[in-house]
C-alpha cells in the first residue's frame, strides 16, 4: 500500500511541476498580441528614426502605426520603409518601395526600426521566433537584432525621443543583448540574465540604442532583415519558466500522467487480490 501511495504521489507532483514551470508563447500580431496566458494581454507598436545614412540619428523616432507601416506577413510583423517612394519626392528612397523586399522587414537599412511589446504585465522573455531574415530570404542581408528592456519607473516614452536618448544611463532602458545570426523558425534563445518587464524593444541590430557601445559577437556585418513571429517567456510571479528545445519531445498532459497513475494503481490492487 506504501508504494501503491508513493506512486500516485509521484505522478501528482511530476504533473504539477510541469504545468508551474510552463512557458507561454505570445503570437505576434498587428497592434495586438495574442498568447495562452489569456491573463496578459499586450500590445504592438513599431517605432522608427529617419536619416540619410545607415548610422543616421538626426530625427526622433516617429511611431509607424499598425496596418499601415508595422503589418502582418507571412513570416511575422514587419516594418514597411518609413521614407520609401517610387519618385523623388523630399528626399525619400527613391525604387525602395514601402512594402517591397527587404524594405518590409524589421531593419536597420538607412534607419532602425524596432518593435515595442507593451505586456500588462511585468515578463520575462526567453526566447524570441523569427519568420523571415534576411540571411536566408534575401541576397547581402543579414540577422543580426538587438532586443531591449524597460527597467525604469513608470512606463516609457519614446515618441520625441532619438535612439541615442535610449543609451543614456538614466533613460531606465537597459540592453538585454545584441545577437548575431538569427535562426528562421525555431525559439533563439535571449534574455540570460533573466530580466523582468512590461516594456520590450525587439528589432534590427542596433547599436545607437546601446549603452554598451553596440558590439555583436559573431556578426558578420551589412543591413540587417528580419520578421518578428512570437516571443515566449513566463509572467512575474510564476515559480518558474522552462522552453523546450525545437526538437524535444513535449512534456505529458497532466490528465495523461494521472490516467498512467490509476492504471498503475488498478494493477497493484489486481495482483495484491491475485
Amino acid at each position: 500500500m506504501k508504494n501503491l501511495i508513493k506512486l500516485f504521489c509521484g505522478s501528482v507532483a511530476v504533473a504539477f511541476a510541469g504545468q508551474a514551470f510552463s512557458a507561454t508563447e505570445w503570437t505576434l500580431n498587428t497592434g495586438s498580441v495574442a498568447g495562452s496566458n489569456t491573463a496578459v494581454s499586450a500590445t504592438a507598436s513599431g517605432w522608427a528614426n529617419t536619416g540619410s545614412g545607415a548610422s543616421a540619428d538626426v530625427q526622433t523616432l516617429q511611431n509607424q502605426p499598425a496596418g499601415t507601416n508595422l503589418q502582418l506577413y507571412a513570416g511575422g510583423l514587419g516594418i514597411n520603409n518609413l521614407n520609401g517612394c517610387a519618385v523623388a519626392s523630399g528626399g525619400c528612397d527613391v525604387g525602395d518601395l514601402p512594402s517591397t523586399a527587404p524594405e518590409h522587414a524589421i531593419d536597420n537599412n538607412q534607419r532602425y526600426e524596432m518593435v515595442l511589446l507593451s505586456f500588462s504585465q511585468s515578463v520575462k522573455l526567453t526566447n524570441a521566433k523569427f519568420g523571415w531574415t534576411g540571411t536566408s530570404n534575401y541576397s547581402g542581408g543579414d540577422s543580426d537584432y538587438t532586443i531591449m528592456a524597460y527597467t525604469g519607473s513608470g512606463a516609457p516614452t519614446l515618441t520625441g525621443k532619438k535612439w541615442s536618448d535610449l543609451a543614456a544611463t538614466n533613460s531606465g532602458w537597459t540592453n538585454i543583448g545584441n545577437y548575431s545570426d538569427a535562426i528562421t523558425g525555431v525559439n533563439n534563445a535571449i534574455n540570460s540574465g533573466n530580466v523582468y518587464s512590461s516594456y520590450w524593444l525587439i528589432g534590427a541590430y542596433n547599436p545607437l540604442a546601446d549603452p554598451t557601445g553596440g558590439a555583436v559577437t559573431g556578426g558578420v556585418g551589412g543591413n540587417d532583415y528580419l520578421k518578428l513571429a512570437a516571443v515566449t517567456g513566463c509572467v512575474s510571479g510564476t515559480s518558474g519558466c522552462t522552453l523546450a528545445s525545437p526538437n524535444s519531445v513535449p512534456e505529458p498532459d497532466s490528465s495523461v500522467l494521472f490516467g498512467v497513475a490509476f492504471l498503475a494503481m488498478l494493477s497493484l490492487r489486481k495482483r495484491r487480490q491475485g
